[in-house]
């Protein structure tokens, strides 16, 4: 099970390392699929690669956020905003897979794909208005729930008040903000969680060290395309990603439910 764990983490945290340095996610959007993939010959709920892919999110969001910090993409008033609006919503969410049935998953995976593909088709201008930071309430619950981390539904919110590397950098560092706690108090108060993690502990370590060894330079190249090429020339390519993720998760439900 080490093993299937490390050959699972270093091929998510190749592609999830270099979508996070790009479109500001913190890879879950990869990681749930190729955990749960990894898992499926061993009847674990769906909760366990949602908890896994959230731990190698906080990985790749600390990875990315450094980037994007250096680079000068991070807005921290913004970040003071929304972090404990994201938490509350995601330590709720967390809670909330252990009851989750696999094809209500995938299928609201399927459906935040898709929006998030149509949204990049948008040019949304740099806004004036306030942030609705209560936003982060919903944002964190589903993200959580999910294990995508957040950056998927954070950007396209960002994105209506900064340029896109600064709704990127930003949306890393909510990420990164509020993964640790929700973490921490779902283990510290939900004893299901800490039996769930103890049974499968040898494929989670190996896949959080596969994630480690490989997602650092992959989400420094991410990054660094922000630096190389304009926002007309990326967002074609990430609306074309998250449709063909979006289609994947759809189809997965629908095989699931007939099934």
């Amino acid at each position: 099970m080490f093993l299937s764990g490390l050959a699972a983490g270093m091929g998510a945290g190749a592609l999830g390392g270099f979508l996070a340095g790009l479109a500001g996610l913190g890879g879950g959007l990869i990681y749930v699929p190729v955990f749960l993939i990894a898992l499926s010959g061993h009847d674990v709920p769906a909760a366990l690669p949602i908890f896994a892919s959230l731990v190698a999110v906080a990985m790749t969001s600390w990875l990315s956020a450094r980037s994007h910090w250096r680079l000068g993409h991070v807005d921290t008033a913004m970040l003071l905003r929304l972090a404990p609006y994201l938490s509350v919503g995601a330590i709720l969410g967390l809670w909330f897979t252990l009851h989750a049935p696999e094809a209500l998953v995938m299928l609201l995976l399927g459906l935040l794909n898709g929006w998030v593909a149509w949204d990049y088709g948008r040019s949304p201008g740099a806004s004036r208005r306030a942030c609705s930071c209560w936003l982060g309430l919903p944002i964190g619950y589903a993200s959580a729930a999910l294990g995508v981390g957040g950056g998927a539904m954070l950007v396209p919110l960002l994105r209506r008040h900064f340029e896109l590397r600064r709704a990127v950098g930003t949306a890393t560092a909510c990420t990164l903000a509020m993964i640790p706690v929700t973490i921490g108090l779902n283990l510290l108060l939900e004893p299901a969680w800490r039996t769930l993690v103890a049974q499968h502990a040898s494929f989670l370590f190996g896949a959080w060290l596969g994630v480690l060894l490989v997602a650092s330079r992959m989400a420094r190249l991410g990054a660094g395309l922000h630096s190389r090429y304009s926002e007309d020339t990326l967002r074609p390519l990430m609306r074309i990603l998250f449709a063909a993720l979006a289609a994947l998760w759809l189809f997965s439900a629908l095989e699931k439910i007939s099934g």
